[in-house]
């Protein structure tokens, strides 16, 4: 069991989910790792007004929040046959850092 396993059930947990596995997703994470930036930060508009309280109040559960959802970002991307290459800054203030990712090359 994933440890973000509790978190995802929480209802901000289930909106974070629904929001970074949605099916449509893997267009802009595909879109922004071609072009040299995050997965996640394809996410930042639309993430960073619910995690706003928690940033403010709970600064240990929003990280946590940030990372569950890096985890879920990462298990899209690897199911769609991407491979972790790095990290780097995400531009926004609602991720300091995300994982860089490019499509495994194609064996012959």
């Amino acid at each position: 069991m994933s440890r973000f396993a509790s978190f995802e059930r929480t209802e901000l947990g289930q909106k974070l989910k629904s929001i970074s596995q949605a099916p449509e997703r893997i267009i802009e994470y595909r879109a922004f790792s071609r072009e040299g930036f995050p997965a996640v930060t394809a996410l930042v508009s639309e993430v960073g007004p619910l995690l706003k309280d928690l940033a403010e109040t709970d600064r240990t559960a929003f990280n946590f929040a940030k990372q569950s959802i890096g985890d879920w970002v990462a298990k899209v991307m690897i199911a769609d046959d991407y491979e972790k290459v790095g990290q780097r800054s995400v531009p926004g203030k609602v991720f300091s850092t995300g994982a860089m990712w490019r499509k495994k090359p194609v064996k012959e």
